[in-house]
């Protein structure tokens, strides 16, 4: 948001035995897997050295999507008022958007890790103006199509206010006060700060590539750099707090890079360690690496989950204290590293996680995420209109089944008319222009 196969085929025999579904997914590297082509000729400029840059992690659109639906019960539940109604059980489905630390932390891996596989193997760090399309291609045309049926078609809720229209259209609501959770698509403000990201990694990498060095001495810078990167953003956060900043104003910064920038650098991590696999050739151990691995990572989020959920005091509304704020988003962040680190460090050709998020169907729901998660608070606006219900006093089975069904529609209908064909052609014409 890769296949069901658990075997180590290439690229060619997946297509041969998992078709047009595979075929696809394997035009949308950047998202799903790599961050750039996830195949590229071997030749005097880009040597065998740079095998890393087609390594494949047929999890992560299954992990992607388990965070789309998990921000959906989320908002289902908010919205309902089930998560009053039933708080043994509401107070789980509140914590449900922990999707969006996951969404974080897999954007830092996969989008970081081609830089650092090319820079390990003392490479340029790639065409920048090619993932700039990528990352434009990937956002915009299925938002603003999005954005315009659900403002001026669906008005499932219309813009407010004029001077938005520009802010939504540009993600740029984040930096209004009066914006940041409002409009037509309100759970934008996330897309908004991926896109800070998008804009700073290039500057990061090329910061960090500005001298020739052994891989193991960018390692060692890598590791410290990032290291470094995770205390200043908690830092910020923290010095914000210590200033007396109020729970409002909190929660508008918070949606600004600088300040989430923490979860972020765990992915980044995460691809540090990846890419220098990579370089050297080596994978986990077998027993460290298969469904073990992942039993233990994915438990210790677990429980942490249930714990943050049930032990920790946060609300079940959007009303945080400044230090509550950050303290729920630094426990989502470490729960999202547990969940992708088997994803994307273990086993890729077997085991529980290959399993679960790898198979046709996970895979597919997570091909079609995107489309998923900015469609589907404007089904539930819509559900409570036809169904003549008030908000917090609605049928949760009725809404979530409204919402995921007609959420599923939209984002397949997303994948296959805008999306997909959008990136075909992206990437049809980098081949071209390759040659």
């Amino acid at each position: 948001m890769d296949g069901g196969e658990t075997t180590t085929s290439t690229p060619s025999e997946r297509e041969d035995t998992e078709g047009e579904l595979l075929a696809a997914e394997r035009l949308d590297g950047p998202d799903s897997h790599t961050g750039f082509p996830t195949s590229e000729p071997v030749t005097e400029t880009n040597p065998l050295s740079l095998a890393g840059l087609s390594d494949r992690f047929p999890a992560v659109d299954g992990c992607r999507a388990l965070a789309a639906f998990g921000v959906v019960l989320t908002h289902v539940g908010l919205q309902s008022g089930y998560t009053f109604i039933n708080p043994e059980l509401g107070r789980f489905f509140a914590r449900a958007e922990v999707g969006v630390s996951i969404f974080f932390v897999l954007s830092g891996f996969l989008l970081y890790r081609p830089f650092l596989v090319r820079r390990f193997a003392g490479q340029p760090q790639g065409d920048v103006g090619m993932y700039t399309r990528r990352r434009f291609l990937r956002i915009f045309p299925a938002y603003w199509v999005a954005l315009t049926i659900v403002a001026f078609v669906l008005r499932a809720p219309p813009f407010q206010e004029p001077h938005s229209i520009v802010a939504h259209y540009l993600l740029l609501q984040i930096y209004d006060p009066s914006q940041v959770i409002f409009g037509p698509i309100d759970q934008s403000w996330s897309l908004a700060t991926e896109l800070s990201f998008y804009l700073f990694l290039p500057c990061w990498a090329w910061l960090l590539a500005r001298r020739r060095r052994t891989p193991e001495a960018q390692l060692k810078l890598e590791t410290i750099t990032l290291a470094a990167m995770w205390v200043g953003s908690v830092g910020l956060n923290l010095g914000v707090i210590a200033m007396g900043i109020s729970s409002g104003r909190m929660g508008q910064v918070g949606t600004w890079l600088p300040f989430r920038l923490y979860e972020f650098v765990l992915g980044m991590g995460l691809a540090v360690a990846s890419a220098w696999m990579a370089h050297r050739g080596t994978k986990l151990p077998v027993r460290w690496s298969g469904t073990p691995f992942t039993l233990a990572s994915w438990g210790l989020g677990g429980l942490l989950f249930v714990f943050m959920s049930t032990r920790m005091g946060f609300p079940l509304t959007l009303e945080f204290s400044p230090l509550q704020a950050l303290g729920l988003r630094m426990t989502y962040s470490v729960i999202g590293l547990l969940v992708v680190l088997p994803v994307v460090l273990g086993r890729q050709d077997r085991g529980l996680a290959q399993t679960l998020f790898a198979n046709r169907v996970a895979v597919w729901l997570g091909l079609i995420s995107y489309g998923v998660y900015i469609w589907h608070k404007a089904w539930m606006n819509k559900y409570l209109e036809w169904t003549d219900q008030l908000p917090l006093q609605a049928s949760f089975k009725g809404m979530m089944l409204a919402t995921v069904v007609l959420s599923i529609a939209a984002g397949a209908v997303s994948w296959y008319l805008i999306e997909r064909p959008l990136m075909r052609r992206r990437d049809r014409r980098s081949s071209i222009s390759a040659r």
